[in-house]
């Protein structure tokens, strides 16, 4: 049973030294980015890329150091990648007590909104957050967001996209002891563990928007599906990258020749190493098979 107050993955969040840049990668992987948004207090900045199942990657940058937004400049000054990941709930505030009684404390929780440009004129998205202590996450940031103005962040008009992305399908986590990690996020999202063989799978506990599976593998199993990706350098564990479940894999795979990005094709995945994307490794399946992405 999930812990009460959290109701699956919400995005995740791609920190970046240079957000133009990681803009235009983005959308030459065939992905439909929203316009820049600036978060007032947070002194940061960013593009989303959204899916109609209810989750989305926000590509973050900082504009202004500042203590609400230490936790990017402090990973920036390591490498760029998933920084953080968000997980849905309809409280920030009160899930903090439940959190916090199954072992993840948390830190107050934080109002902050961002313009939204509409051809009806400018409006205020507004959301609260309540950051989990890191050291109760393995692998990064861990925090919870709570939407006040959902239809200001989910439009439609934004959810097709050139490679025929529908929705994030797994998180994947790059870690020297799976087991443990695992165990952490099953417990955390209120999923099962699954041995997959080369890897574990924390695979949610109940159907619905953001129930999006947490992949475990050990860096020498990610590296069949990743050659040689600098971020395997990074200290384990850490959030390495993502699948995306594409609509037409002959789209996607268009798409991605477009982009002239190095691509390997093997069983029907399509994978991007992590320095045409950011810091993050992708992978994109239509029929997701975790034996096809590491056998």
């Amino acid at each position: 049973m999930s812990i009460d107050g959290i109701t699956g993955l919400d995005h995740l969040v791609i920190a970046t030294r240079d957000l133009d840049a990681s803009r235009d990668a983005y959308s030459r992987l065939g992905f439909t980015v929203t316009p820049r948004g600036h978060h007032t207090q947070l002194k940061s900045a960013n593009h989303t890329i959204l899916f109609p199942t209810g989750t989305y990657l926000e590509l973050l940058g900082i504009e202004e150091q500042r203590p609400a937004n230490a936790h990017y400049a402090a990973f920036l000054r390591k490498r760029e990648g998933i920084a953080a990941i968000a997980l849905k709930t309809p409280d920030a505030r009160a899930a903090a007590g439940p959190l916090a009684a199954a072992g993840f404390p948390t830190a107050e929780s934080v109002d902050f909104g961002r313009p939204v440009e509409l051809p009806e004129g400018t409006r205020d998205a507004g959301f609260t957050i309540t950051q989990i202590d890191p050291a109760a996450t393995p692998a990064g940031h861990v925090f919870l967001c709570q939407h006040h103005t959902p239809e200001l962040v989910w439009r439609p008009d934004k959810f097709e996209h050139a490679n025929s992305a529908i929705g994030l399908e797994a998180l994947v986590i790059a870690a020297a002891d799976p087991d443990a990690v695992a165990a952490t996020y099953a417990r955390l999202l209120g999923g099962t563990v699954a041995d997959r063989g080369a890897a574990r799978v924390v695979e949610p506990g109940q159907p619905g928007d953001g129930q999006v599976p947490v992949m475990v593998a050990t860096p020498d199993r990610l590296q069949w599906a990743w050659t040689a990706d600098p971020a395997f350098a990074t200290p384990l564990p850490f959030f390495a990258g993502f699948v995306v479940r594409i609509a037409d894999p002959v789209k996607a795979q268009q798409a991605l020749q477009k982009s002239k990005l190095p691509t390997v094709v093997s069983g029907g995945v399509m994978r991007v190493n992590s320095p045409g994307a950011s810091g993050a490794m992708i992978a994109f399946a239509q029929d997701f098979d975790l034996n096809a992405l590491i056998p």
